[in-house]
């Protein structure tokens, strides 16, 4: 099941080898630490980039997280789970 979030949420990332890259998300109050980035992808928004990140936590949910150059915001756009 695929549930659309698409909220903002915090996030502590890394800059490696010229990559971004997330490491833990806040969302709902809930600290989610990134043990595994599952793929990545870029869209052009105009003149904005946008990251996508497909990350797995703890959980066996998958959390698709977003990076925006357009204010240098992060969001939670889905999160992928059995069931």
């Amino acid at each position: 099941m695929v549930t659309l979030v698409e909220e903002p949420v915090d996030v502590a990332a890394v800059f490696r080898g010229g990559r971004l890259r997330p490491t833990a998300f806040l969302w709902r109050g809930r600290r989610y630490r990134v043990r595994r980035v599952l793929g990545t992808y870029r869209d052009l928004k105009g003149r904005y980039l946008e990251l996508y990140y497909s990350v797995m936590s703890d959980t066996p949910e998958v959390y698709e997280l977003r990076f925006s150059t357009d204010g240098m915001r992060w969001s939670l756009v889905r999160v992928h789970s059995e069931g």
